[in-house]
């Protein structure tokens, strides 16, 4: 606890005071010397970007993505990224971590961005809101738990036991965590004890729980894929479609997978990486 405290003090000084840019850990990143495309990884709620390794495997074997470069981010709070108590985890804060990495990396390439679940969330408002630090081509929005402000207003009246809108009430309740986490893991790579950090409480109120979100994907100019797994208890793929048919930039994918980087939504991720590349000869 002694070194928590003294972690969120001298951090708050060195970033609040000293006005040192926060960024996020890179967890991967194959160095590719001269690529034609960057993609960029940024995973769910609580997890790391662990969730990508079959995926970051799977293209580092295809030959024909040898030129484009993997590049995988612990979000705020997760990870090997800055765990602070002091930040709001709100879409600001991730904006500036999102920019400062990006600069820190040197990305000099079209960007493909690429996000699971909260992380597509992030996504979606850094190009809709946002003045990108680097040129984003195109994105995929895996399993975007995507919740109309209609559905959010009534989340306390309804049974969200297999949802994000139950593992944060009952992750203020100590005895009910290890139920939360076995829930979890039985849909997601949830782990554990991110369970009770702040970066859980603050990212699920101020990112997943956001009421801004339906307009900020109608807002999306850049050609995006949303990939959902048509058993994916987690998100909404009623909303998913709505929105695409709203914003004719968004194109909704659905597969046989849950809400994890599965075999099947590998191969579609694959595929629509291939299509950027094959757009740009």
């Amino acid at each position: 606890m002694i070194w928590h405290k003294l972690y969120n003090y001298f951090s708050w000084i060195w970033h609040k005071v000293l006005h040192v840019p926060i960024r996020m850990a890179v967890a991967e990143d194959n160095h590719v010397k001269n690529p034609r495309l960057t993609v960029v990884l940024l995973h769910g709620i609580a997890a790391t970007s662990y969730t990508w390794r079959k995926l970051y495997k799977d293209v580092l074997r295809d030959p024909e993505l040898k030129d484009v470069r993997f590049i995988a981010l612990d979000l705020l709070g997760f990870g090997k990224s800055p765990k602070a108590d002091w930040l709001d985890y709100d879409y600001d804060d991730y904006a500036r971590a999102l920019d400062e990495s990006f600069r820190r990396l040197k990305i000099n390439t079209p960007v493909m961005l690429m996000g699971h679940s909260m992380g597509a969330l992030i996504i979606a408002n850094y190009i809709a809101e946002r003045r990108p630090q680097v040129f984003v081509q195109a994105a995929i929005l895996v399993s975007p738990p995507l919740l109309m402000a209609s559905e959010m207003a009534r989340l306390p009246d309804r049974v969200y036991m297999n949802t994000y809108a139950s593992l944060q009430h009952l992750a203020k309740d100590v005895p009910a965590v290890d139920v939360i986490a076995r829930i979890a893991e039985r849909f997601s790579n949830f782990e554990k004890h991110y369970l009770k950090t702040q970066a859980f409480a603050s990212s699920m109120e101020n990112i997943i729980l956001n009421r801004g979100n339906y307009q900020t994907f109608r807002k999306i100019k850049i050609p995006t894929v949303l990939l959902h797994g048509h058993f994916d208890p987690l998100v909404i793929g009623a909303n998913l479609r709505k929105v695409a048919k709203v914003n004719k930039r968004l194109t909704y994918q659905s597969v046989i997978a849950d809400h994890d980087i599965t075999a099947t939504k590998r191969v579609r991720i694959i595929r629509e990486i291939k299509k950027v590349l094959k757009d740009d000869e």
